[in-house]
């Protein structure tokens, strides 16, 4: 079964069901999980998926790497926001609640539904992407290293950090990585095919 036929049929599970197995038992696990500095970091992952924030740093990212003359790169970064949009419209139509409070541990004054994790695909997409635009723009191989990792980071925290706030189930975040994966990994294959040695870009 392809990857999309997967989302498809997860999603239409998920508009029946308000959990799927083992979400519940792999939340309570993650929140059990009392490490003050997991917190913090993990609280810092979701800040970067707030609307406001994320689509200032989209836009200042892109402004960025246009003033650096990384012009595909920019228009990637930008590009970023359609998952996103993609996210919401299938969010909408699932309409699955999110984690009650007489279930796992939740944030105050959440609201909306849950699958897929939007904070997933859209930190999840702007990471992946710039992991891949980074050599594009940093020559220093310590420093290019350095920032994929970090880039690479993100994309890894930005479920889990969903989950262990209560926000969404596991089956939401996993949902959201693939729909990222579906609309980004494409792209970013003609990308770096583009750009690898011996393309007829080069």
């Amino acid at each position: 079964m392809s990857a999309a036929a997967i989302f498809v049929f997860s999603a239409f599970l998920a508009h029946f069901y308000d959990r799927f197995p083992g979400d519940e038992r792999l939340t309570d696990a993650f929140q059990s999980v009392d490490v003050p500095a997991l917190g913090g970091y993990l609280a810092f992952v979701n800040a970067l998926g707030d609307v406001w924030l994320h689509t200032a740093l989209v836009i200042g990212v892109a402004v960025l790497l246009g003033l650096m003359r990384a012009g595909w790169e920019s228009l990637l970064v930008l590009y970023t926001a359609f998952p996103s949009f993609v996210n919401g419209v299938t969010k909408d139509w699932v309409g699955r609640p999110r984690p009650s409070e007489d279930l796992v541990n939740v944030p105050d004054g959440i609201a909306g539904f849950s699958f897929p994790s939007g904070h997933t695909v859209s930190t999840a997409a702007l990471f992946i992407v710039l992991f891949f635009a980074v050599p594009a723009v940093v020559r220093h191989r310590g420093l290019r290293w350095l920032l994929q990792a970090g880039c690479l980071l993100m994309v890894v925290s930005a479920g889990p950090a969903r989950v262990y706030i209560g926000a969404h189930w596991p089956s939401d975040v996993v949902a959201g990585y693939l729909l990222m994966a579906l609309l980004v990994v494409p792209l970013l294959y003609v990308y770096v095919s583009r750009r690898s040695p011996g393309s007829p870009s080069q």
